[in-house]
């Protein structure tokens, strides 16, 4: 696989799971939920983006790029 491809799937996870993380933690905030599912829903969210952000730095580290440098070929 493509590691720019894969970077971009590992992108819009993370940012998926930051919205996702923010709208449950408002909810679980502001109404009165003591579910277990909630909790767990929460925990999940935030194992994905560990996961991705994991794998992230593992391809840029492998890709040997830089963050930000240009890539002249």
């Amino acid at each position: 696989m493509n590691l720019t491809v894969l970077n971009r799937i590992c992108w819009t996870i993370c940012i998926v799971t930051i919205v996702a993380g923010t709208a449950l933690s408002f909810s679980m905030i502001w109404g009165n939920h003591e579910s277990e599912f909630l909790w767990k829903a929460w925990m999940s969210i935030g194992v994905l983006f560990f996961g991705s952000a994991a794998t992230l730095i593992v391809s840029k580290v492998v890709g040997g790029k830089t963050w930000g440098a240009a890539n002249p070929q």
